[in-house]
C-alpha cells in the first residue's frame, strides 16, 4: 500500500470505514483529497524549471554554472527510492 494514505486514520483501505460513512472518515477522505491535489498542484509549480525549446536548453547548458554533485544526488535519490520501492 501507499505509505503516506496508510497513516490516516480511520483507514481508508477499509471497506467498512465506507459503509459507517462517519464525519470523521469523511474528513479523512477530504484530507486525503487535498494531499493528492497537493502533490499534483506541485509538480505543475517545477514546470517552470523545465527548458521551453532546444535553443533554450543550449543557451542553459553554455551560461549556466556546471554543479555535478546535483547530477550525483539526483542519481543517489532515485537509486534510493527503487531500493525503498522494491523493499517496503
Amino acid at each position: 500500500g501507499n505509505q503516506i494514505f496508510g497513516l490516516f486514520q480511520p483507514n481508508l483501505s477499509d471497506s467498512e470505514n465506507y459503509k459507517l460513512d462517519t464525519m470523521e472518515f469523511r474528513h479523512t477522505v477530504a484530507r486525503s483529497f487535498l494531499l493528492s491535489y497537493a502533490f499534483s498542484f506541485a509538480s505543475f509549480l517545477l514546470l517552470v524549471l523545465l527548458p521551453y525549446q532546444k535553443q533554450e536548453a543550449q543557451r542553459r547548458k553554455r551560461e549556466w554554472s556546471r554543479h555535478p554533485i546535483l547530477g550525483y544526488i539526483t542519481c543517489g535519490l532515485v537509486l534510493f527510492a527503487f531500493i525503498y520501492a522494491m523493499t517496503v
